[in-house]
């Protein structure tokens, strides 16, 4: 994966970094690999070696690509060189020469280059992918343009999604051991914004110095992440969603849709009671691709209509919001997810980007909590069982708003709802996630011997 926390954090870092701890308590012999440093002198390109870290991650034996491809985010990618630069995969053999193992799994293609996977093939080591965003098949991450689904199969509009894109002094800089101890504590973490935007400021912008910088080519990036997907021996599709927007780019791929959980989610559910108040949860950033802002919006209008009996509790780290309906809550631990749970009666998760997932909507339903999802999100699939369908609606502002008044004035809609989440069939317990994964590695160890 890109990261270890707290430098890296997020759905997908928390995913893989619960499944690597689970598969090795379940007899998996487990290693990680992670980008490291890059320097902002020289040609990284010649120099990229692979070394192990002093400090294991959670007893997880970790080793550190030193000269890494950079690290986009989600910030979109203007300088294509930088991107695919090539490299002596000699450091890749001998690393996967020492390791020997049965299988690789990988989370994300950023900071890894193209030839780790080449070396991998040649020794005969399957690969799995698993689908936690859109990396490799949109540059930005997230297959959206002016907030609607990119139909861009050319990658002809990369350009504009891009234009926040990191120079090489940022990567450096983010991808620094100074960096690394800066997020290591919290109170630092804003401090070390203000430094990335001054260094930054300082260093100067690549991308600024010339016009033709702002709408390269991106022709040789697409048939570099093409390459790549080549070489994947089966996709992990964490949704039916992912399975659709990735196969409408790469065509029929071997692969399973398993939906991804993570250890701190058990089997909570139980019965509520609704009061007077209706309370609506929203957990997590305030950007307009997760729905934030239309959920705001039609918060907004329904207090307006005379739907007052309405408290929008907001958890997240962004500074607080001024609407009376609008209640402000500092983002939780694990730990902490019952009492909060207890605090809400529906979770909205109103995403218009096509999320492959959402873990924050099984957290709720693992609780009982009925949940108003997008369409567009892949964790409605969790609620085909129940018979309300969890509230899906078209992922439109009016669709959201549709739901959220019949929920307001038939509050008998989530005593159904919460009685179809308790009854349906679903198993919430971690291990029974891991041993799925652990099939499919089984099932593609199979196939990979036969061959040889």
């Amino acid at each position: 994966m890109f990261g270890i926390p707290p430098v890296r954090t997020g759905g997908m870092v928390r995913y893989a970094a619960d499944l690597m701890v689970q598969q090795m308590q379940m007899g998996a012999d487990v290693s990680l690999l992670i980008p490291g440093r890059i320097s902002l002198f020289g040609d990284c390109g010649q120099k990229t070696k692979v070394f192990k870290r002093r400090k294991d991650f959670r007893k997880i034996p970790t080793y550190m690509i030193f000269h890494p491809l950079p690290i986009p985010m989600c910030n979109g990618i203007l300088d294509i060189k930088a991107y695919t630069k090539s490299c002596n995969q000699e450091a890749f053999r001998l690393f996967l020469q020492e390791l020997c193992p049965d299988i690789i799994h990988i989370h994300t293609f950023m900071g890894l280059h193209r030839e780790f996977l080449t070396q991998a093939r040649s020794m005969g080591i399957p690969i799995v992918f698993t689908t936690h965003d859109y990396f490799g098949i949109c540059p930005a991450a997230v297959m959206l343009f002016q907030g609607n689904l990119c139909e861009d199969k050319q990658w002809e509009k990369c350009g504009e999604c891009s234009k926040a894109a990191f120079g090489k002094s940022r990567w450096c800089l983010e991808q620094s051991g100074i960096y690394r101890i800066f997020r290591k504590h919290h109170w630092m973490v804003m401090l070390a914004k203000k430094a990335v935007r001054l260094f930054t400021l300082l260093a100067g912008q690549e991308k600024g110095r010339s016009g033709a910088f702002w709408q390269p080519d991106y022709t040789l990036l697409q048939e570099y992440y093409m390459s790549m997907f080549r070489m994947v021996s089966a996709f992990h599709y964490n949704s039916s969603v992912a399975k659709k927007i990735y196969e409408s780019r790469l065509g029929r791929r071997k692969g399973s849709v398993i939906l991804i959980s993570h250890a701190g989610i058990a089997d909570n559910r139980r019965r509520y009671h609704y009061g007077k108040i209706l309370r609506i949860g929203y957990f997590g950033s305030w950007v307009s691709y997760k729905g934030f802002f239309d959920l705001l919006k039609v918060c907004s209008r329904l207090y307006e209509e005379g739907c007052t009996d309405l408290e929008l509790h907001l958890y997240s780290d962004t500074a607080s919001r001024k609407e009376k309906f609008v209640r402000n809550h500092p983002y939780f631990t694990t730990e902490q997810m019952d009492s909060i749970i207890r605090s809400i009666d529906v979770l909205a998760v109103p995403g218009r980007w096509p999320e492959t997932f959402g873990l924050a909507a099984l957290e709720a339903v693992s609780y009982g909590v009925p949940v108003i999802v997008s369409e567009h999100t892949g964790a409605k699939d969790i609620l085909e069982g129940a018979a309300l369908g969890g509230f899906v609606y078209d992922g439109s502002r009016q669709g959201l708003q549709r739901v959220l008044k019949e929920i307001y004035w038939h509050r008998e809609l989530l005593v159904q709802a919460n009685s179809d989440i308790v009854h349906m069939d679903h198993k919430f317990d971690y291990p029974s996630h891991v041993q799925e994964i652990l099939n499919m590695y089984q099932q593609l160890i199979l196939i990979n011997n036969r061959r040889k």
